[in-house]
């Protein structure tokens, strides 16, 4: 894909912060709202999940065994940190989080994203929480040949159903620090999407939560940006 030349209002402006970046963001965020209605239909009332994630700790590196019998996620992982490393030129711009980064690949969005950018990358695994992202990056992941110029990491909506607000945002903050620092360049860290049409779902609220620290929460300025998701709702809380 060729990118298209920058506007006159991209010039000046840092890369994370360009009319090209931002337009992708917001659509792609935009969409999310229909993959986590469907999200919390599928985890509502899962007692067994959360008793299945006690042994892994939400902000550490965990490899993500259960459930992988056929060593789906860690083929993915392996092609992941291959392409990370066969990078000829700096990539515009690389995506990491779980299903819903994932499925933006054969989209609509994603085309008009690629449109936007010569050179994007997408570092999804549907399913994972913020244990398995950490494990993921600092087992390869990183390892560019040619470091991007803006990394967007949307993790934690996988760890609603098992792990407190707190501990989700701890992790997401230790996701994004480790990206950044590796990188060298800006991650924009992007709240998670409501995952109810209702304002009273338990999940929603833990979701509304995660998002409220880390805005009130101060990050690595130089680094890392918060970036709320959008106002999508009425004024009485639904979409």
């Amino acid at each position: 894909h060729k990118m298209g030349s920058t506007t006159s209002k991209d010039k000046g402006l840092p890369f994370w912060l360009s009319n090209r970046l931002m337009i992708g963001l917001y659509t792609l965020m935009a969409a999310c709202i229909l993959a986590q209605v469907i999200l919390a239909t599928f985890y509502a009332g899962s007692s067994k999940t959360t008793k299945a994630r006690q042994g892994e700790p939400v902000d550490e590196p965990f490899e993500r065994k259960r459930g992988q019998a056929d060593g789906r996620w860690l083929d993915l992982h392996r092609e992941y940190v291959k392409e990370a490393k066969s990078t000829t030129q700096r990539p515009d711009v690389v995506f990491f989080g779980d299903s819903i980064t994932l499925g933006w690949v054969n989209s609509p969005i994603w085309q008009q994203i690629t449109k936007r950018f010569e050179h994007a990358l997408n570092f999804g695994i549907g399913g994972d929480r913020t244990q398995h992202l950490l494990w993921r990056i600092t087992n390869g992941e990183l390892n560019f040949a040619h470091r991007p110029r803006c990394s967007v990491l949307m993790i934690g909506t996988n760890n609603l159903d098992s792990d407190p607000p707190h501990l989700i945002v701890k992790a997401a903050l230790k996701t994004a620090d480790i990206i950044a620092s590796a990188t060298r360049e800006t991650v924009l860290l992007i709240g998670i999407p409501p995952r109810s049409k209702s304002k009273d779902n338990t999940i929603r609220k833990k979701a509304d939560e995660v998002n409220r620290i880390l805005s009130a929460t101060p990050v690595n300025g130089e680094r890392v940006k918060f970036i709320p998701f959008p106002d999508v709702l009425t004024n009485d809380g639904t979409f």
